[in-house]
């Protein structure tokens, strides 16, 4: 997959592939592509059962729709608490640039 491109998850059973999920969601993450970053957790909440992931975030299953919809913008803590229901980890480092700069 190209970095530009944008794909999503168009089922469950995609969803529910542990590889397509990671493919989705660090490709949406490195582009910055935040509307293909949500409905990535979309596809893998609905997946898992949108009722039990809002439960296991501290959510209601209403706000879990909303939080993940194309019109929604999680904050940083709704994010985080649906990852962790979801299982999901974000792991980061510097980019390539960053990382070949020498402290001064």
């Amino acid at each position: 997959m190209k970095e530009t491109e944008q794909t999503t998850l168009h089922s469950a059973a995609a969803a529910q592939k542990r590889r397509v999920q990671k493919e989705q969601l660090n490709t949406a993450w490195k582009n910055g592509h935040i509307p293909a970053f949500t409905q990535a957790l979309s596809a893998i909440a609905k997946a898992q059962g949108m009722a039990e992931t809002a439960s296991k975030a501290g959510i209601s299953r209403q706000a879990l729709y909303k939080a993940l919809s194309n019109k929604g913008n999680p904050s940083l803590s709704t994010l985080m608490g649906i990852m962790k229901a979801l299982g999901i980890q974000a792991i980061f480092h510097p980019t390539a640039e960053d990382a070949e700069q020498k402290p001064h």
